[in-house]
């Protein structure tokens, strides 16, 4: 017995001082990345006066806040960070709560229209519910969005489940939901952790639980322009031939491992096809970082310098010139 007792405790130790050796490990690996100033595009000039221009804030991954000055329309609206020891813990979270209040307020988010997930995972509608609550807007999405407003309590008409192609009219802007594809960088030519959320996600919960449920090309009409947000970097071919825009606002988080050719596809399906002038790259930050820091994603999981090198090349050989420029966080860009 005591024979076993002290084997038992051997590994104990064993395992212990493995785990910690990989968290050391996975610390350091994560600390490798490369700065910003590296991906080689400019930053917009911010609009100090955005009285009768339709502006576009970022607010990091690919939360974005349109408005014109009467309307705001909010695409994703997720402002909690969740740490990288969390994530791979799978321990439970919850939406930071005083983080969405002070930016809610100190952006002056009081004409909320409308919250559009691109898709359901964490990082783009875990607060999609606390954010509709603290206002009048409409969550529109899947089937999946809506169990997550549902998880948070919000009113059951304070959500919408539109099908692709459907469009809903707020003010002056025009949302039309196309489905789409996430990126595939999961397993096969799957996304990360796809599938249908199929009941009520309440808080606080796994990261897991945010399933993807559909991915969406989202339309924003308006008068004086239009912009295609394809947050994350999948397509449907051909899926936005009969459409247009003068600005894309393209996620390229995780494109380094797809290749230049996916790369490429990618550009000619979003960009080329739609016509679009103006494109302002998104999802290329790590979102395990606090709420306003925007460093590259670490080495290990992708090369953004690489995509951004591919992407000026393929720019280069399109007809119509494109003008590709970074969002500063937290300020206005005059999009038309």
């Amino acid at each position: 017995m005591k024979l076993l007792l002290r084997r038992i405790r051997m590994i104990a130790v064993l395992l212990l001082a493995l785990a910690v050796v990989a968290t050391a490990v996975v610390a350091r690996l994560w600390q490798n990345r490369a700065d910003l100033a590296d991906l080689g595009w400019e930053e917009a000039i911010p609009n100090n006066n955005a009285a009768g221009s339709v502006t576009v804030t970022w607010f990091g991954i690919s939360t974005l806040l349109f408005d014109d000055g009467e309307t705001q329309i909010l695409i994703d609206g997720a402002f909690t960070r969740v740490p990288l020891a969390r994530i791979l813990s799978f321990r439970r979270v919850s939406s930071d709560i005083d983080t969405i209040n002070h930016t809610l307020a100190e952006y002056r988010m009081n004409r909320l229209a409308a919250i559009v997930p691109v898709h359901s995972h964490f990082d783009h509608a875990m607060d999609v519910g606390h954010v509709a609550n603290r206002s009048t807007a409409v969550v529109l999405g899947s089937e999946s969005t809506a169990y997550i407003a549902r998880g948070a309590d919000v009113p059951v008409d304070q959500s919408q489940i539109l099908a692709s192609g459907e469009s809903r009219q707020f003010g002056d802007f025009t949302i039309t939901l196309l489905d789409s594809k996430h990126a595939p960088i999961g397993f096969g030519d799957n996304g990360w952790l796809p599938g249908p959320i199929e009941e009520p996600l309440v808080q606080p919960a796994r990261i897991t639980a945010w399933r993807e449920g559909v991915s969406y090309s989202v339309l924003i009409g308006h008068p004086r322009g239009t912009t295609l947000i394809q947050g994350s970097g999948g397509f449907i071919k051909d899926n936005l031939r009969d459409y247009s825009a003068d600005v894309v606002i393209l996620g390229i988080g995780g494109l380094a491992g797809l290749g230049r050719e996916y790369v490429d596809e990618l550009w000619h399906e979003t960009i080329t096809k739609v016509g679009a002038h103006r494109v302002f790259p998104v999802h290329y930050d790590d979102f395990t970082r606090p709420f306003g820091e925007i460093q590259l994603f670490p080495n290990v999981l992708d090369n953004v310098v690489q995509t951004a090198e591919w992407i000026n090349e393929i720019a280069a050989t399109d007809q119509s010139p494109v003008d590709i420029r970074l969002l500063p966080f937290g300020q206005a860009i005059a999009l038309y």
